[in-house]
């Protein structure tokens, strides 16, 4: 009903009750469920008493107080400044009264993207929520999912599929590793496929920036766009939309960006849409002429996703972004007031002095058990430990009371180990892991009724955080990612381990039930930092591809934003440790990037390819030229392709050309130089190949957060001035290293600019051979000519008397 009236506002150009009732319409019903009045706990036999005398709904006050658009805006200006909120919901469908959840979720219908809080680019004006509308993602008729939202809600089941296959026909042609990598496929074409239906909005996902240098360069491009908008008359509503996308230009390509100028939001005239186009280019060219780093130096994103969309990994939009999800406003809204007055700078802070896991309560998990065993008796010998049996009601409600950190290791939620209207009854006050199968996922309880998840509970009893999974988890990968993730936030409690780092643990080893680790790496590249950021480690475990797709994309954060201040104990924490786990039978190896410079002489005729393996998440650089064409012309052709045969690039007779494509999943691809159409000339082609990941080269934690440093000992100082010397010699190096590569580059232009004057040096020579042979032909006949005139007895003579 709410989107309904919603969409009908819309259609009524009433865009304030268009954002009011589609915000009231995520967990309408639930607001009730879970209000404070629902949490009260009543005597049954008071109830039984009431309900027979018929007078048991008298007296009573509504649970909840009904929402208008004023308190709507109170709610969201309560919400710190350092924070983005973003709703995600899903229009209206008339179809919808007869539809099933399954039908619903697979609906094509369009997306609302509603903004509540943001880097406000009209300091001054009152900021009111913008509404986006955005068309349903296009079909793709050849894909195996054409429908979007058919696509994503599938996910969940393939990958249950992938790793227990039921049907033994396919278990029979297609081996586990086969099914894995399907899901993998699938979940980054859904990845990518979010990413271009969004367009220039993904650019929404970006949080406020924190460093003062993007600051700067953010009020610079506010002001360029002001003036623009003021001289054009352009609204406050569509300044700010600009605005706010072009924050990051760098993130968008040109077609992105006239997509913005043209979209229905701003309805501009075509010589307006040209202009702003044109500005956004040349902010583009001026203001982002370096690199960005890859992880993004930003505040949190708090994004409130509608139950028929919370099984995409919006996460992965930007996914180093510090990103985490509610299920309503409301629900956002009520645990800020909760927990305001421990909220500071936009973070939770949480000192994690009393720590209890749970691992195997359903004891069935033994490998799983003995390796997280040796793990917390290894690292944190301090937290207590509930092994290898369930934990009874009151026990886990004791524990979800009075600890700072719950970690939970088995199946599910947790959640069948206490009823959820018992959690209901409690307040929570401690950060709660879920390394369990589809622990924060959503599930109807009936064909039509509102989707319920384990998280929801939680937040109601005011839990400030919960990490959870959208889907099913495999053991050996989430104990890695666990370990991973509270072992880089919660230093360790053994002293033996106080300088050793935990992603230097020899994950083979660890596999097979042995606790050692690797020697460290001064040179290994520090792919998660050590950091009190529960969110930041978040976003980095999201790039760490050592870990299947499957288990970085599934853990979601449901809290307000997080920052963890960590135990006063005599142990010592250096801030940042360089992070390289094994998976399986690999050994521990640094992400480097593959570089290779060649020169090649392609010979008529022929096509000439090289083949390069490449992991999901790098990005294939090539550029090529060619240096010499023997005598013809200075071409060739080009074709980047899959080892399947699938054309990625082609180029027909080109001279030099520079190709960047992000490799979406793993495989081989080729690279072929063709000079079929030539039957003479053999072309020499130089070609330089980088393979890596964008932003390989992290900077440190900039001296913004010096604040983090309180309460460091002298040594652990040291460490870090140590680590960011480290840091400084590196970038040196990777300067050096680029350096190379231009002076690589310029060498073979000059190489070629040499050919090209040899080659005109050496046509130049024959065609003044010819001409002085010519000259010499002429002259001698001409002195034949004359003579002969003067000679009557000559045969010319008498030839030429005869003419």
């Amino acid at each position: 009903e709410y989107k309904l009236r919603a969409t009908v506002a819309l259609d009524e150009g009433n865009t304030r009750n268009a954002i009011l009732y589609q915000t009231k319409s995520l967990c309408a019903s639930k607001q009730q469920k879970y209000s404070q009045a629902s949490r009260q706990c009543g005597d049954l036999e008071d109830l039984i008493r009431k309900v027979i005398k018929g007078d048991a709904n008298k007296g009573q006050q509504p649970s909840t107080t009904p929402i208008d658009y004023d308190d709507l805006c109170k709610r969201c200006n309560e919400l710190p400044n350092e924070w983005t909120v973003i709703q995600i919901a899903k229009e209206y469908t008339p179809l919808a009264t007869t539809m099933v959840h399954e039908e619903l979720l697979r609906e094509s219908t369009p997306i609302w993207l509603t903004v509540f809080r943001c880097s406000d680019p009209c300091e001054g004006a009152p900021f009111e929520p913008i509404l986006i509308p955005l068309d349903a993602p296009a079909s793709r008729p050849g894909a195996k999912y054409p429908n979007y939202f058919e696509h994503i809600t599938s996910i969940p089941a393939e990958v249950r599929n992938g790793i227990v296959s039921t049907n033994e026909s396919a278990a029979a042609s297609e081996t586990l590793a086969d099914r894995l990598e399907a899901v993998e496929q699938q979940i980054s074409s859904a990845v990518q496929r979010t990413i271009e239906w969004l367009g220039p909005w993904a650019n929404l996902f970006v949080g406020k920036f924190r460093s003062p240098k993007d600051q700067k360069l953010e009020s610079e491009i506010y002001n360029a766009i002001e003036e623009f908008c003021v001289h054009n008359r352009i609204s406050r509503s569509g300044q700010r939309l600009v605005s706010l996308v072009a924050r990051r230009l760098d993130l968008l390509d040109e077609y992105q960006l006239f997509e913005l100028c043209a979209c229905e939001q701003l309805d501009l005239e075509d010589a307006k849409v040209d202009a702003l186009y044109t500005l956004l280019v040349s902010l583009k060219r001026t203001k982002f002429r370096e690199a960005k780093d890859e992880r993004l130096n930003c505040y949190p994103v708090v994004l409130i996703v509608d139950e028929l969309l919370d099984v995409m990994p919006w996460e992965m939009v930007h996914p180093t972004a510090e990103v985490c999800r509610f299920a309503s406003l409301s629900t956002l809204s009520e645990l800020y007031r909760a927990h305001a007055t421990r909220i500071k700078n936009g973070y939770f802070t949480l000192a994690a002095k009393k720590c209890f896991t749970i691992i195997n309560p359903d004891k069935n998990l033994d490998k799983m058990s003995a390796r997280l065993q040796m793990y917390y008796n290894e690292w944190y010998p301090d937290f207590e430990l509930l092994i290898d049996q369930p934990p009874k009601e009151s026990e886990f409600g004791d524990v979800l009371n009075t600890s700072d950190v719950l970690i939970y290791n088995g199946h599910g939620s947790g959640l069948q180990f206490m009823n959820g209207e018992t959690m209901l009854q409690r307040d929570i006050n401690c950060v709660t892991f879920l390394f369990g199968c589809d622990s924060v996922r959503l599930y109807s309880n009936g064909l039509f009724t509102e989707m319920t998840g384990t998280h929801m509970y939680y937040n109601a009893a005011h839990c400030p955080t919960v990490i959870g999974a959208l889907w099913v988890l495999t053991d050996l990968f989430t104990d890695i990612y666990s370990m991973l993730l509270v072992g880089n936030w919660i230093p360790s409690t053994n002293p033996a381990y106080a300088k050793q780092n935990i992603a230097s643990l020899d994950t083979v080893a660890f596999k097979a039930g042995k606790w050692q680790f690797n020697k460290q790496s001064s040179s290994a590249k520090l792919s998660v930092r050590k950091h009190s950021n529960l969110l930041r480690l978040m976003g980095d475990c999201r790039l760490f591809y050592q870990l299947p797709q499957r288990i970085r994309c599934a853990l979601a954060a449901s809290p307000p934003p997080r920052y963890s201040t960590h135990p006063c104990r005599a142990t010592t924490w250096q801030w940042s440790y360089p992070l390289l786990l094994t998976l399986l039978q690999l050994s521990i190896v640094g992400v480097s990037a593959l570089q290779k410079e060649l020169t090649i002489n392609v010979a008529p005729g022929n096509v000439d390819c090289f083949f390069e393996s490449a992991k999901a998440g790098q990005t294939i650089d090539i550029e090529y030229q060619v240096i010499d064409g023997g005598h013809g012309d200075l071409d060739i052709s080009f074709e980047l392709a899959e080892a399947t045969g699938r054309t990625i690039f082609a180029d027909y007779k080109k001279s030099d050309n520079i190709h960047q494509f992000p490799v979406p999943y793993d495989g081989e691809y080729k690279f072929c130089f063709d000079n079929g159409f030539s039957r003479s000339n053999s072309k020499t082609v130089f070609f330089e190949l980088i393979i890596g990941r964008e932003g390989d080269q992290d900077d440190p934690a900039g001296w913004s957060d010096i604040d983090l440093l309180d309460g460091l000992t002298p040594e652990e100082f040291y460490d870090m001035k140590v680590q960011d010397m480290e840091d400084a010699i590196k970038r040196v190096r990777n300067n050096l290293t680029k350096a190379r590569q231009l002076q690589d580059v310029l060498r073979s232009h000059e190489a070629r600019d040499r050919n090209v004057a040899e080659e005109n040096y050496f046509k130049v020579n024959v065609w003044s051979f010819f001409q002085i042979l010519v000259m010499v032909a002429v002259g001698t006949l001409q002195v034949f000519m004359v003579k002969s005139l003067f000679d009557v007895d000559s045969r010319a003579y008498k030839l030429l008397t005869k003419l």
